[in-house]
């Protein structure tokens, strides 16, 4: 007896092992490589003379050049004179998009360079980009 109650159970666990592999379909590796990619059409600016005081708007084009979405996680200026706007929304493979920055020249009079990183889930991480300008200080009455 105790025979027979030894092999149901081993039938028993066999059953339920082979159960769990049931309308599963083997694990293949996927040929294809999932990567993310960002182009842009210019890493570093020069925006050539800008008169104090005034705000100046420089545009970095990119494009996901990958097969996956492009997220940008966060776009950082290296000063608080230097405001980004980026696109929060997954950008698509193939699409373009544009990190737009501000920069106030009030108070920052001679040679200006302005580093910004943007990062996003990229190979490297993070993409520096970099803008540069002369900032003019406004004639004054009385020549100074």
């Amino acid at each position: 007896m105790k025979v027979f109650f030894c092999i149901y159970l081993f039938v028993l666990a066999i059953g339920f092992s082979a159960c769990g592999s049931k309308g599963r379909a083997p694990e293949v590796e996927s040929s294809a490589e999932i990567n993310t990619s960002i182009s842009f059409v210019a890493t570093e600016l020069d925006l050539g003379q800008v008169w104090e005081g005034n705000k100046v708007v420089s545009k970095f084009e990119f494009e996901n050049t990958g097969n996956a979405n492009l997220i940008i996680h966060n776009v950082r200026a290296s000063c608080g004179c230097t405001t980004p706007k980026f696109e929060k929304k997954p950008i698509r493979p193939g699409n373009k998009s544009v990190i737009e920055v501000a920069f106030d020249t009030r108070g920052r009079p001679g040679r200006q360079r302005q580093t910004i990183v943007v990062s996003a889930n990229t190979e490297p991480a993070n993409t520096n980009l970099a803008f540069t300008c002369e900032v003019v200080p406004p004639i004054r009455p009385g020549g100074r």
